[in-house]
């Protein structure tokens, strides 16, 4: 007997390692880049809450409801027309006509730099560079990260509505992010592994006003201080958040948003394999080209536009795939083999 305690020992030590090598790492890579466009889904009475924290979650969320649907596209910041305000800014994005949220992005972190645009959708441009600026995410984001960060900015508009000259808003947060749990993700959309993130904001709002333009002095109006909870789930390759829910200010759920993107788990292939493919050219405008895959035959391939939906599927005959009936976007090419397996999905641009 005693010659089998030390594998009894070890037994636990094993199954944990094993776990975590079970666990996905978000790297830089994973998230947005200029010219994707992302369609996402919500549910604005969410029935239910965000789950288990810890390892080897299962979240199902296969009944949420699509009641509201948004688009979200990835700009250029010289296109924005903001490229003065926001010069260290590497891409903005932009969900409606002439609003943007602008982002730094490299190998270690990704942070929010500002907003602007006509913000409050009544025609008049407010421009809201951060005087501190949000950290997003530090690299590799993995189960147990955590870090805190403060951000400040501060804006002012027409204050019409409120029967006043100009009010102006002074904002200041500090948000805790912890990396909470990871396991599997199901929504409408798919099945994803992922990654749990909680980000609970503390903030002061202080709002100012200005009576009237004869006497343009900021008048101290209000001060508000409040605390806002919400949790996101990152996958790999997700561009966004592949899912996240916010709740209202007495701590019920309040809107659950999912992705339209399509799961890109890869299932029962080799690592080595998967990172010798690759398409070229990028962008492509009539031919898209397979570059490290053997034995082309075995596969059939799936275009995949960024709403969800399969717009184009063929069996593999060579390196080459035909793209040219494809409006310009991006989409996601995945190849399915002849017993069922799915190599890695890959990202492609078509543009003309």
């Amino acid at each position: 007997m005693k010659l089998h305690i030390p594998v009894l020992i070890l037994i636990p030590s094993l199954v944990a390692a094993l776990t975590t090598q079970a666990q996905i790492a978000l790297e830089t890579d994973d998230l947005t880049e200029i010219g994707d466009v992302i369609t996402r889904y919500t549910d604005t009475v969410p029935s239910y809450g965000p789950g288990g924290d810890g390892a080897n979650q299962l979240w199902d969320f296969s009944n949420a409801v699509a009641e509201d649907t948004a688009v979200t596209t990835v700009v250029s910041v010289a296109s924005t027309g903001f490229s003065a305000q926001f010069p260290s800014s590497d891409y903005a994005m932009t969900g409606a006509a002439d609003s943007y949220l602008f982002f730094e992005h490299d190998a270690n972190s990704m942070v929010t730099t500002g907003a602007a645009g006509d913000l409050l959708e009544t025609g008049e441009i407010i421009e809201t560079p951060f005087s501190d600026q949000l950290l997003l995410h530090e690299f590799p984001r993995m189960y147990g990260s955590t870090f805190d960060d403060t951000y400040a900015f501060q804006a002012d508009a027409d204050g019409a509505a409120f029967n006043v000259h100009r009010i102006r808003l002074t904002h200041n947060g500090h948000v805790y992010d912890t990396t909470d749990a990871y396991g599997t993700l199901i929504t409408p959309t798919g099945t994803y592994e992922v990654i749990r993130v909680k980000s609970v904001d503390f903030t002061t709002s202080e709002i100012e006003v200005q009576l009237n333009a004869l006497f343009p002095v900021w008048v101290p109006f209000t001060t508000v201080e409040d605390t806002s909870t919400t949790y996101s789930w990152h996958a790999k390759e997700e561009m966004l958040a592949i899912a996240e829910m916010a709740f209202d200010s007495v701590g019920n759920p309040s809107r659950f948003t999912y992705s339209a993107v399509p799961p890109v788990t890869t299932v029962g292939v080799n690592e080595e394999e998967l990172s010798e493919i690759s398409v070229y050219p990028q962008p492509a405008s009539d031919l898209l080209y397979l570059s490290g895959l053997e034995s082309f035959y075995n596969y059939s391939a799936e275009v995949i536009s960024m709403d969800g939906r399969i717009v184009s599927k063929v069996a593999l005959n060579s390196t080459r795939i035909s793209v040219a009936d494809l409006p310009s976007g991006m989409y996601v090419l995945r190849l399915v083999s002849t017993d069922g397996k799915h190599e890695k999905p890959i990202r492609f641009l078509v543009q003309r």
